[in-house]
């Protein structure tokens, strides 16, 4: 049996104190490292203004060859007013064909019964097909309006796409049947 006489908490706190010394030591190191990292990651204006250009120059080539990604980051659904973030979603135009992963709510202007693939199928655009009837043009502002029509399991899309100079984007698509959405995103940037 213990007695009250053989029980000495000073150990204890001796070594508690020990351990927050030693995470304490941690923390600071951990603090020192993440200025540093900062410190070293933040430019010069002239490096970033050199950044600037060359993300220009790459958006003006990628639009004039008809090869360039657009990483869409939210949506907004025509019957919604919110807009919403997504994820790994993505339009592609690369040539004569268009290639997109894009996630949709919107409703049937016609409502029916559905089975459960054809509602999945649905929930999102994801598809590659040939498009037709590519018209871009060039804004006072510098930005380009881009607009063609593709389609997909007999449904037609008619895509508007508009890119700033700096690579942000908003892509409009307005399928049959169904209710327009709107995407925004930025030009994908490839490192070579």
């Amino acid at each position: 049996m213990i007695k009250k006489t053989d029980f000495n908490p000073r150990p204890r706190k001796a070594l508690n104190k020990k351990k927050t010394v030693k995470n304490m030591k941690h923390v600071i190191i951990l603090l020192m490292a993440a200025v540093l990292t900062a410190a070293c990651a933040s430019l010069t204006p002239e490096q970033k203004a050199a950044k600037e250009a060359a993300t220009r120059e790459y958006v003006k080539q990628a639009v004039a060859s008809q090869k360039y990604t657009i990483n869409v980051n939210s949506m907004k659904p025509s019957r919604r007013g919110e807009s919403y973030p997504v994820f790994s979603a993505w339009l592609k135009v690369d040539g004569n064909t268009v290639q997109c992963v894009l996630p949709y709510l919107g409703l049937d202007d016609v409502p029916r019964l559905k089975s459960r693939a054809e509602m999945r199928m649905n929930a999102k655009y994801d598809f590659k097909s040939p498009l037709r009837n590519y018209v871009s043009g060039k804004e006072a502002d510098g930005s380009t309006v881009i607009s063609f029509v593709t389609d997909d399991r007999d449904v037609e899309f008619k895509i508007f796409v508009v890119i700033e100079v700096n690579g942000s984007s908003k892509i409009h698509i307005e399928p049959e049947g169904r209710d327009a959405i709107d995407y925004e995103g930025h030009v994908a940037i490839e490192k070579k």
